[in-house]
């Protein structure tokens, strides 16, 4: 019996260039599918941005409505806070998400 171990029997009669195309290919798929979950994330990010300027600039505009001026400040500062505060959120939520991708 003969004890010679030959390296390409461990190929199972796939040549190297063959394995390294499937591997290339794999790779190429998936870095696709991450490429394209990064732009969804960034086009839900923008509209939760656009949605949280919008709330403030509302609110904002609800104070320049409002005749009694206590109400009135507390609406325009609660615009402001809500509008930046919302936007900066979700900017920073979105870089987390992006990190735990691996996006950068």
């Amino acid at each position: 019996m003969s004890t010679d171990h030959h390296p390409s029997s461990d190929f199972d009669s796939k040549d190297l260039s063959e394995i390294l195309d499937e591997m290339a290919t794999a790779h190429l798929q998936q870095a696709a599918e991450s490429e394209r979950d990064k732009w969804k994330d960034m086009g839900v990010t923008a509209l939760h941005c656009v949605f949280w300027a919008w709330l403030g600039i509302a609110c904002i505009g609800l104070a320049l409505h409002t005749t009694d001026i206590t109400y009135g400040k507390a609406a325009f500062y609660a615009g402001v806070a809500i509008g930046n505060g919302g936007v900066i959120f979700s900017l920073l939520a979105a870089y987390r998400r992006g990190e735990e991708r691996g996006d950068w």
